[in-house]
């Protein structure tokens, strides 16, 4: 009887003990500046370590990016650079395969990435998978970066202007315009000192301020009966990019870049 019990409680410990050996992968906080320029590449890092107590399979980690509204076709609303080995963008999300991790390892993605200029909230979201079947905690295999965005300071008295821009629904930065270079038109204007400005048009005028900021350009444009209204940030040591709407009220939207010639 001894023996019969002593054998039947090794078995329950070595049971309990297989249990218990699980791999539990979790993504660490990432490796990232807390304000970033826009336009301006920065490096990022998103860290995953094992802390289970058995080796996790096949492990990989997929990066979510921000997104533009162009429609039918949507792309990344950046640019993405320096991937390393074993890292593709797939789906418009960047996808890397780091193998098997052993309890109490860490493997890392590092990438470059510039934000632009734009309405919608900016971030990445990494999260990772494993082929293991009974991982602990996958509650733990997803982790959020969300930067505060700067702006560079553009003050300015008067200028003569190249606006560019295009239109459509549900737009949110110039970047979607520049992915679709024929979509671009333009025109010219002056920003006059005080405040007004002058436009090669007959019956068209309008008024221009940086009230908020020297980081900021608001317009308004009409012919007294339709207008359009901008707001826009420093993207550059020449440059403003932001969105102007339209008067009447319009379901349509436009992202414009105002640049000083």
């Amino acid at each position: 009887m001894k023996t019969i019990g002593i054998a039947i409680m090794l078995a329950s410990f070595a049971f309990g003990a297989n249990a218990a050996s699980q791999p539990n992968l979790s993504v660490l906080p990432w490796i990232a500046p807390s304000t970033v320029t826009v336009n301006s590449p920065y490096q990022y890092t998103a860290r995953v370590k094992n802390i289970g107590t058995k080796t996790a399979t096949s492990v990989t980690m997929t990066i979510e990016l921000p997104l533009t509204n162009t429609s039918p076709t949507r792309h990344i609303l950046g640019k993405l650079t320096g991937l390393q080995n074993g890292c593709s963008v797939v789906s418009n999300k960047l996808v890397c395969s780091l193998g098997d991790i052993g309890k109490n390892q860490t493997r890392q993605v590092v990438f470059n990435f510039e934000y632009p200029v734009s309405t919608k909230p900016l971030g990445l979201v990494a999260s990772v998978t494993t082929t293991s079947p009974n991982e602990a905690n996958p509650g733990n295999n997803i982790g959020a970066y969300a930067p505060v965005v700067n702006y560079p300071d553009l003050p300015i008295t008067s200028a003569n202007v190249l606006v560019s821009h295009c239109t459509g629904t549900n737009l949110t930065s110039f970047f979607e315009c520049e992915l679709y270079p024929s979509s671009i038109a333009s025109f010219t204007m002056t920003l006059e000192p005080g405040g007004s400005i002058s436009l090669p048009y007959p019956g068209y005028f309008g008024n221009w301020d940086q009230n908020i900021s020297p980081k900021q350009l608001h317009f308004n444009v009409t012919d007294g009966a339709d207008g359009v209204s901008f707001d826009g940030f420093a993207s550059g040591l020449s440059c403003f990019e932001g969105m102007a709407t339209f008067t009447p009220a319009s379901s349509y939207v436009s992202a414009y870049k105002v640049c000083i010639q």
